[in-house]
């Protein structure tokens, strides 16, 4: 992981502390001479506040001087270059008001990974043909009545590109794994995490009922460490043998763009046997 320099990390950290120790000084002074409009809006107008205490004043204070860099509408389909639009605010970022002009952007902040979101020769037919006969949604969960076809043959598919019996396919990648850890392993059974890994892996090593254990980031030697410890410690209490030990990383980790050291911690876990 690329780590800020120091006097990066300062400036940041500093301005964090000056722009809350300045906001608070506003919030006081706004009690004194206006006490009406230091309430909430949404208790001005008789509704009951969304937000209260310190949620209420990191929104005013924090969040909404860079609100313009937020939740930026879009005018075109999400591909490499999108379309944004344009827009101003004279009321410090209380409400905005568009110009009718777009900037090109490259975008660096989607989800469209694979490029299917926008317009493409291959694709794009295929799919509106596909929209045609199966609609978009099946309006069911697939163990009820929404698996069709596709479903079907997507996962025959892809059983035979790893070339096992059968396969199961999900919708989006974090149900993936906070659905599928829970079946591979339980209680007794002990979980090694990289300390970088997404909140979706979290959660479903919190939902396996299995002891969970952390090691440094993307650190062979200290996963090492790590499983020769808890090998040699057993389970807490009883220091009974591990019913199943499984390390858990990603290839690339999401929120950081890194590569996992996969040789060296496919190394060290062959070592121990786990």
């Amino acid at each position: 992981m690329v780590k800020p320099r120091y006097a990066t990390a300062l400036t940041t950290y500093f301005s964090y502390v000056l722009m809350f120790a300045f906001g608070r000084l506003r919030d006081r002074f706004r009690r004194i001479i206006d006490p009406w409009s230091s309430k909430p809006l949404d208790f001005q107008q008789g509704y009951a506040p969304i937000c209260t205490g310190l949620e209420d004043f990191f929104t005013r204070r924090l969040i909404q001087r860079i609100m313009d860099c937020l939740n930026r509408p879009i005018a075109s389909a999400p591909d490499a270059w999108i379309d944004v639009v344009e827009r101003y605010s004279d009321d410090g970022n209380k409400t905005f008001h568009l110009t009718g002009n777009k900037i090109r952007c490259l975008n660096l902040g989607s989800y469209n990974y694979l490029g299917f979101a926008a317009s493409d020769e291959y694709c794009s037919p295929r799919v509106i043909e596909s929209l045609k006969r199966y609609s978009p949604t099946t309006g069911s969960v697939r163990v009820d009545g929404g698996t069709t076809k596709l479903h079907t043959d997507l996962e025959e598919l892809v059983a035979r590109f790893v070339g096992k019996p059968a396969a199961i396919t999900f919708g989006m990648g974090y149900v993936t794994n906070s659905a599928v850890i829970p079946v591979l392993i339980g209680e007794g059974g002990l979980i090694i995490s990289d300390s970088l890994n997404h909140n979706s892996v979290v959660n479903g090593a919190r939902g396996s009922s299995a002891a969970v254990r952390v090691f440094k980031h993307n650190s062979p030697s200290n996963l090492e460490e790590v499983l020769r410890e808890q090998i040699a410690h057993g389970q807490p209490r009883t220091h009974r043998r591990w019913k199943k030990i499984i390390v858990i990383v990603e290839g690339i980790y999401s929120m950081e763009g890194e590569l996992c050291k996969l040789p060296e911690i496919i190394a060290v876990c062959k070592k121990y046997r786990v």
